[in-house]
């Protein structure tokens, strides 16, 4: 008798290279080659250089607010558990309108579907990427979610006077954000969601390996 069908996993993570789409400002992320076994070393090692905000990351509330909580504060089902990817494809700016006709489960984690997967693609920084209204924000602080994610770097609009207030609510509400998911070939719906960082003592972000798992 055959078993249970295999779970269908998708891999939305950016691939970490010298190439990766960077915020304006931040340094790439590099792998320095230390040994090599095809040099005639016994081992082959490596050594990485990387920001703690490059690429698909998850940001604590200590990145937005002093004493927020760090990564390590926050418990595990911060980075897993059920999830909702919500189709915000053709939004300029999110509001809460845009959620009025989606049913949003509480205690999930939120993720936001945007033009941004696009802008994902590109080599240089896209700055009128989709934004999350703060009123957005609140309404889904009130969900009580688990984390919200979102296809770009930023749920504010890139410098805005050095404020993040859609941020900086989710902050308030003790929730983490996951940025730079790649949510291009991924269908709105119920995921099993997996996106766990690097165990940094007291880090305000860390890149994940972030996975969504299909409801089977």
């Amino acid at each position: 008798m055959a078993g249970p069908a295999p779970p269908v996993l998708f891999d939305i993570t950016l691939k970490l290279s010298s190439h990766t789409l960077l915020y304006p400002g931040d340094p790439a992320p590099l792998v320095t080659r230390t040994s090599d076994l095809g040099q005639g070393d016994s081992l082959t090692t490596s050594h990485l250089s990387v920001s703690c905000h490059v690429g698909t990351h998850v940001d604590s509330p200590a990145h937005f607010i002093a004493h927020g909580a760090t990564l390590d504060d926050l418990p595990l089902d911060s980075f897993y558990g059920p999830a909702v990817v919500v189709d915000l494809v053709g939004k300029a700016v999110i509001e809460v309108a845009d959620f009025t006709s989606v049913e949003i489960p509480t205690s999930h984690h939120i993720l936001l579907k945007t033009d941004n997967s696009a802008f994902l693609k590109l080599d240089t920084f896209a700055s009128s990427y989709c934004v999350l209204s703060p009123k957005a924000a609140e309404y889904l602080a009130d969900l009580n979610p688990l984390s919200v994610g979102f296809d770009y770097y930023s749920l504010d609009p890139y410098q805005e006077n050095g404020l993040h207030p859609a941020h900086t609510t989710l902050a308030r509400a003790n929730i983490p954000v996951f940025v730079c998911l790649d949510l291009g070939e991924i269908q709105p719906g119920g995921y099993l969601f997996a996106g766990f960082p690097l165990r940094l003592a007291g880090a305000e972000a860390s890149p994940v390996r972030a996975l969504l798992i299909a409801n089977q």
